[in-house]
């Protein structure tokens, strides 16, 4: 039998409802190595985030997985956070512990990633997840990563903006503006750079209300969705649905056929309107952007995903 080649990763994470489901996935994922999960201040505070991380590891007994904290604050700004979506314990609908048993790691995340990176040169994709703080930092700090990092899948851009002539399209979303100038090194640092839109999650990929019950009768992890996503419908949609904003952005890694993608520059506004990213569509852009899926079978692996991890038993009714 062929060995599966796994890719190497760095999960770069604020849990967050979206996150948790896409680390989730991951976690046992045949094609999928996380060397490192790094949490950084943006959907909530540093300390409940890294404790999500640290409670889904435990969850799902892959305590062998270092969590680092990471930046506690935006590079330049006092950035708001995200509890009108995601909660106050930040995993919508369910309600995890208020504390857990695994402890992060005590390391300067910069250098914890520094290392991570050097020992996997070429071979390391990073998941961003949320603010790109603590990338911005390290690309600042070891500008010599640009080389090694072979890829960065993110979810940036809001679901709602401007068109003109088709040509260019002009948006704000959370992680952009939570930390303008860390996404502006990134874009601008020469990595190979991936980008899903809100628009991907909410428009293009999310699930319905149906779907929603659907994946909790899967299994027990469906369950956990459920409960997370039961607390985390979409704002501002006449019916109730769940974006999938991160999980796409690791599922384009995993499944890159499901996708349609092209090539744009991309800046970013770090003044009047911080967050505000610019595309002008050329081949020879600095991204991908993702502006396509096939959404019924994104739908389709997203179960298959779920129903692998049937071991893992949460509930006793």
């Amino acid at each position: 039998m062929k060995e599966i080649k796994k890719v190497k990763c760095i999960i770069d994470t604020d849990p967050g409802v979206d996150d948790t489901v896409a680390m989730v996935l991951s976690l046992y994922d045949e094609k999928i190595d996380i060397e490192m999960i790094s949490t950084v201040n943006g959907n909530l505070d540093l300390d409940t985030v890294t404790r999500n991380a640290l409670h889904v590891l435990e969850k799902y007994d892959r305590t062998d997985i270092p969590v680092v904290k990471g930046a506690s604050k935006a590079m330049k700004r006092v950035s708001p956070d995200a509890k009108f979506i995601h909660q106050a314990e930040g995993m919508g609908g369910y309600i995890p512990p208020k504390k857990v048993k695994t402890k992060p790691v005590d390391r300067d995340v910069v250098e914890a990633m520094y290392e991570v990176i050097k020992e996997n040169s070429g071979n390391i994709v990073f998941f961003e997840l949320g603010p790109h703080t603590n990338l911005g930092t390290l690309i600042s700090r070891h500008p010599d990563v640009v080389y090694m990092i072979k890829h960065v899948y993110c979810e940036g851009c809001a679901p709602y903006g401007l068109k003109t002539e088709g040509k260019w399209i002009e948006y704000i979303s959370f992680n952009a503006s939570s930390d303008p100038e860390a996404m502006e090194i990134v874009l601008n640092s020469g990595i190979p750079v991936t980008i899903i839109p809100s628009r991907m999650g909410r428009d293009l990929a999310n699930f319905n209300e149906q779907e929603v019950y659907h994946i909790r009768d899967i299994n027990d992890t469906g369950r956990f969705f459920f409960e997370m996503y039961n607390g985390y419908w979409e704002h501002g949609y006449p019916d109730r649905r769940v974006a999938t904003n991160d999980t796409c952005a690791c599922m384009i890694m995993r499944y890159p056929k499901l996708f349609k993608t092209k090539r744009a520059f991309v800046t970013v506004d770090t003044g009047d309107q911080p967050g505000k990213t610019t595309f002008r569509f050329s081949r020879s852009g600095n991204v991908n952007y993702a502006y396509k899926v096939n959404k019924k079978k994104m739908h389709e692996y997203f179960y298959r995903a779920i129903k692998k991890l049937d071991r893992f038993k949460f509930y006793h009714d």
